[in-house]
């Protein structure tokens, strides 16, 4: 089965724009993002979708100067712009990642791939436990086709997967636990000017070219750095909630 992940991004954020080109030891942050999921044993194609808007022509201009693939497509129904793209590279399973996740773990990705394949569901969510800015969302082709055939509401269309848990008549949906010890309260997204300093600090202290660090590297050098747990830890994460939602 053909798995694609896609890694939706663009130039525009309203706490922290041009986020995704961050300079992470000399390359952006959206360059590292698919170089880690491209160390993936079961993801076959990366491609980052990203808009047809002006702004977004330096997200198209990274990927061809690093031979990455790319997908341009609508800016405000991104549940279409996933549709189109896993359509173009034939995709069976689809990884759907986020371009704020500079952290993203290709062993936690397998892991997910695993478990979705041996659980035949139509959509997880591979997060539980995790630190925030770790989680990966799994889901089939078939169910990406379903959604974008009959979602009709705004939140369905900006967010791609809420209809597929908010109707679980049509698929079968789970939230996944991924590990034994609970780091949810960590926020590894990069999302404002703190994140954006824990973020650099990580790399600084882990990034080498040609090698990769991983969650459980991340970890241990926390314990040598107790300070980054305050360095976002009153950041309040944008949440939205969905009709049905918890329920």
């Amino acid at each position: 089965m053909n798995a694609v992940a896609i890694v939706q991004a663009r130039m525009g954020s309203t706490r922290l724009p041009q986020k995704i080109m961050t300079n992470l030891c000399g390359k952006p942050m959206l360059w590292h993002i698919v170089k880690r999921v491209e160390r993936s044993e079961f993801v076959n194609d990366v491609v980052i979708a990203t808009s047809k808007e002006q702004a977004d022509d330096a997200v198209e201009e990274l990927a061809k100067k690093n031979k990455i693939l790319l997908w341009r497509g609508s800016h405000d129904n991104v549940l279409k712009r996933f549709y189109d793209c896993a359509t173009h590279y034939e995709a069976d399973i689809v990884v759907r990642l986020t371009g704020d996740n500079a952290l993203v773990d290709a062993g936690i990705i397998d892991g997910g791939i695993a478990y979705f394949k041996e659980s035949q569901r139509d959509y997880i969510y591979y997060r539980e436990g995790l630190p925030l800015g770790m989680a990966v969302e799994i889901f089939t082709y078939g169910a990406l086709k379903c959604a974008y055939e009959h979602a009709k509401d705004v939140q369905c269309l900006e967010h791609v997967t809420p209809y597929l848990y908010r109707n679980p008549q049509l698929f079968q949906a789970e939230r996944v636990s991924c590990i034994g010890k609970d780091y949810s309260s960590l926020r590894w997204t990069m999302d404002t000017e703190q994140d954006k300093e824990l973020i650099s600090e990580i790399y600084t202290r882990l990034y080498k070219e040609g090698n990769y660090f991983s969650f459980e590297d991340i970890l241990k050098e926390y314990e040598k750095h107790p300070e980054w747990n305050f360095l976002n830890a009153e950041i309040e994460q944008k949440k939205v909630t969905y009709p049905g939602e918890g329920q």
